[in-house]
């Protein structure tokens, strides 16, 4: 009994060092970087809609997307379109040697003809 108490105890540890490992890692890239708006965009829509940037020359960056509906996920994009990695957060941190795309899907609030959505890429320079 007590190897498996150990086992189970471990893997919770390493479930909280990964998730402090994740968020120190963009807390380092926020405070020692610059943020440069490289793309901005608020728009009043109505439905689902998405956002597409323009190619992004490759560095590091800093997306944020807001609305007053649902942001359903940020897609990163090689240039032929395929999906390099996504996430279903309202900001991410993304670096690449190789130009990019972003995405960003909103979902329409309930019972609302019309809805705000906000995108920010910033480009993060070191300071």
């Amino acid at each position: 009994m007590g190897l498996l108490k150990k086992l189970i105890i471990g893997f919770f540890l390493l479930i909280v060092i990964g998730v402090v490992a994740v968020f120190g890692v963009q807390y380092y890239y926020l405070n020692a970087y610059d943020q440069v708006l490289v793309e901005g965009k608020t728009e009043t829509v109505s439905g689902d809609v998405f956002y597409l940037s323009n190619v992004l020359e490759p560095g590091k960056y800093y997306i944020t997307a807001e609305s007053e509906g649902t942001v359903e996920k940020i897609v990163i994009l090689d240039e032929n379109g395929n999906v390099l990695t996504e996430s279903e957060m309202e900001s991410m941190i993304y670096g690449s040697s190789q130009p990019f795309q972003v995405r960003v899907d909103y979902k329409a609030p309930m019972n609302v003809d019309s809805y705000e959505v906000k995108v920010a890429i910033y480009r993060l320079v070191k300071k």
